[in-house]
């Protein structure tokens, strides 16, 4: 018997390495695809922030947790702020996804245990690859749930409620899917238990607290929901109407896989281990609760990132489902049956081929741009600036009509660490920084050097973002800036007060 113990531990473990090796192989060319100019912008910059000694919500926006970013700013302490050292940050957050799902999987034995696992690669290998927000609550919320399996470990429960505060610090989102997950496990533990998970999971919020007394608890409850669920939710909201059909299917077999998933969970619940069917529970409702993300903005990312986990679950439910309609089918026809629903599921996520982005290089940091976002001239503009700039100038960067703060090249601030950024408004959103009464001309003011982007002018969405804020800051651009160069869809200005300190 401990032999078999033994040699059933050894294939988990082979299993285990072999996938998680394949997913690594997988990802290693997205380490080089072109980086969303914004979102992976802040990923880079916020950190770098916040160990200069700026804040969060008090010193530049954020309406996200802080526990990315105090992640992300160890791995830069540790080994210099970089993008390939941000997106190794998010190919672990990457391999917690996979190590989650596979070790929840293989409760029900080392077969299914692959075949999840192995969806898990194939379906994780499709995205990028840099340290996003999502996929950092996502991780943590399903090792949260796996570390809550045995509820009889203290060590376990102390764990899992951590882990499970750092999810919330992650994404603030989750609070209602985490919850909900979480129950079901929740009220089966032991009156101490459920203390040490408690305890522990006050410990995983304390930065929050802490933000909450540096920053004040008024301007974090503005920051971290008032701004991003009534200011700038509507004005970002995609509706499902303007969607093209295959996002529309995609989010239609997400429902259906969520559905499945937990009728599969309450089946099991009554027929086998209960303990085993409430974590199986706890991840289907985790699964489904992520449903808000894509009804906010309805695009192929946030519909793909939002299904990933009843995706991955599928096969489960699929196993839990197939055993008990047809205990007298071998288990290979099983196995066949779900790889067949694999191969079906992958056809309705086929993504096509990716390009490699262009680096833009500039003191020692490089930043992948797509090529049809004209890197040349980038390249160009961050050189000029480089030449004619001096360290402890301020720069500000947006789009050029700065009465729709829809987006921005975050990433630029990155190439030059040397220039502080002029502005509290590192990325742009519509009903923040182009909000009345907002420090957005201020801050335009204080700045030496201006990089305005006018693509970002073209960008139109089917929503409130559309809408003017005032033109208050384009008239201090006008009236106190001049032209400095002009390449491509790139504006560089120069405040007027630098007219006899920079020549041609």
């Amino acid at each position: 018997m401990l032999s078999l113990t033994r040699q059933d531990a050894f294939l988990k473990s082979l299993v285990l390495l072999t996938l998680a090796a394949l997913l690594v192989i997988l990802l290693r060319p997205a380490f080089r695809l072109p980086g969303q100019q914004e979102d992976e912008g802040i990923a880079l910059v916020y950190p770098e922030m916040f160990l200069k000694g700026h804040l969060p919500y008090r010193d530049f926006e954020s309406v996200y947790g802080p526990d990315n970013l105090l992640i992300l700013s160890g791995a830069y302490s540790l080994f210099g702020v970089n993008v390939f050292v941000e997106r190794t940050v998010g190919l672990i957050y990457r391999l917690l996804v996979f190590l989650a799902i596979f070790g929840i999987a293989q409760r029900w034995g080392t077969v299914i245990g692959a075949v999840c696992g192995l969806l898990a690669v194939m379906l994780l290998g499709a995205t990028e690859v840099w340290a996003n927000t999502w996929f950092a609550g996502m991780a943590f919320a399903l090792c949260a749930l796996w570390l809550m399996a045995d509820a009889r470990s203290p060590v376990r429960c102390l764990g899992a409620g951590f882990v499970g505060g750092t999810a919330l610090l992650c994404r603030c989102d989750f609070a209602l899917a985490l919850t909900a997950a979480l129950l079901p496990l929740f009220v089966a533990m032991q009156r101490p238990k459920k203390k040490w998970f408690l305890a522990d999971a006050a410990a995983g919020l304390l930065p929050l607290f802490y933000f909450a007394v540096v920053v004040g608890p008024m301007q974090l409850v503005e920051s971290l929901f008032l701004l991003p669920v009534i200011r700038i939710g509507p004005r970002g909201h995609l509706p499902i109407s303007n969607a093209p059909a295959e996002i529309v299917w995609v989010f239609c077999f997400y429902v259906a896989a969520s559905a499945a998933n937990i009728a599969a969970a309450f089946f099991d619940l009554r027929r086998s281990d209960p303990e085993r069917g409430r974590w199986f529970l706890g991840a289907a409702l985790l699964g489904l609760g992520l449903i808000h993300y894509p009804l906010s903005r309805f695009d192929s990312g946030h519909v793909f990132n939002a299904a990933l986990v009843s995706f991955m679950l599928l096969p489960l439910s699929l196993w839990v489902s197939v055993s008990a309609l047809a205990e007298r089918l071998p288990r290979w026809s099983k196995v066949i049956a779900i790889l067949a629903v694999m191969l079906v599921a992958m056809q309705l996520l086929k993504l096509g081929p990716r390009e490699e982005g262009v680096f833009v290089k500039q003191n020692g940091r490089s930043f992948p741009v797509a090529k049809n976002q004209l890197p040349q001239a980038a390249d160009r503009i961050v050189a000029e600036l480089q030449r004619v700039s001096v360290t402890g100038q301020f720069l500000f960067v947006g789009p050029a009509d700065l009465r729709r703060t829809r987006y921005c090249d975050t990433w630029i601030y990155h190439l030059f660490p040397q220039l502080p950024p002029a502005s509290y408004f590192l990325q742009m959103d519509a009903g923040a920084a182009n909000a009345p009464g907002s420090r957005l001309a201020r801050d335009v003011a204080c700045a030496d050097w201006l990089i305005l982007n006018r693509a970002w002018d073209l960008l139109y969405e089917p929503n409130r973002s559309a809408e003017f804020g005032p033109d208050e800051p384009n008239q201090i651009v006008r009236a106190e800036f001049d032209l400095w160069r002009e390449i491509g869809p790139y504006l560089l200005l120069r405040n007027k007060r630098l007219r006899n300190l920079v020549e041609q």
